[in-house]
């Protein structure tokens, strides 16, 4: 069963912002103010890490620099083949295949695509380096060796400034298609070559009255996935 909510009000607990967040693909232009901006990274940075060593560094674009960015994304991904850091995965066990299918399918459905359609599906993947219409865009680089362990670390930071988002009435949308490109994100923001660009996050309010934002993406029933030892 398909579930819409509305998740443009801020989220009162953990467990509320826990339940209710998913990716927003559609915000509107407001600017995040400064000190909204500065609480959520701030807090975030409380997120563990390996013996506390925060392999992380980030970056965050708003206003004229976010803009000539978007651009330039846009371009890459229309002209180049994406160069991410780290490889991304190619093979999935089939459960997960099929998990992926079907939310690509409904994303699809509620954005009005229809399946065989491969211009609009190609123009709302392009979507992604506008950031979705998000005013700032967070960037996560890191010097240190992008091992599986490294990758656990950039996660729960990444999960902190979801989580420190929805406190504040924000939307998210984390995506691996803003490391696609690295090399026009350290070129544009003058980063420098040692930091691997890994991912980015969409970050803004989110539009009111989406269909898409208000879709909200099931998961897989605890007892199909959790064992309890006593």
């Amino acid at each position: 069963m398909e579930e819409f909510l509305d998740i443009t009000k801020a989220a009162s607990s953990v467990s509320e912002a826990l339940t209710t967040r998913h990716s927003i693909r559609e915000f509107d232009s407001r600017p995040i103010p400064e000190n909204i901006l500065h609480d959520i990274i701030n807090k975030s940075l409380r997120a563990p890490s390996w013996k506390n060593s925060q392999p992380w560094k980030i970056h965050i674009v708003s206003g004229n620099q976010r803009n000539l960015l978007s651009e330039k994304l846009s371009q890459a991904a229309k002209s180049g083949q994406p160069n991410p850091a780290t490889p991304w995965l190619e093979s999935y066990p089939s459960d997960a295949k099929k998990r992926m299918f079907d939310l690509g399918m409904k994303i699809y459905g509620v954005a009005g695509i229809e399946r065989k359609d491969k211009n609009a599906r190609d123009e709302f993947m392009l979507r992604n380096f506008s950031f979705f219409g998000a005013p700032t865009a967070i960037f996560i680089s890191s010097t240190f060796d992008l091992n599986f362990f490294i990758g656990i670390d950039l996660g729960c930071f990444l999960q902190s400034v979801l989580l420190m988002a929805r406190e504040h009435g924000l939307g998210t949308c984390a995506q691996a298609a803003l490391g696609a490109f690295p090399d026009v994100v350290t070129s544009q923001l003058s980063i420098p070559k040692e930091e691997k660009i890994v991912l980015g996050i969409s970050l803004g309010y989110p539009k009111s009255e989406s269909q898409l934002n208000s879709y909200h993406t099931p998961r897989e029933a605890m007892e199909n996935l959790v064992r309890f030892y006593n």
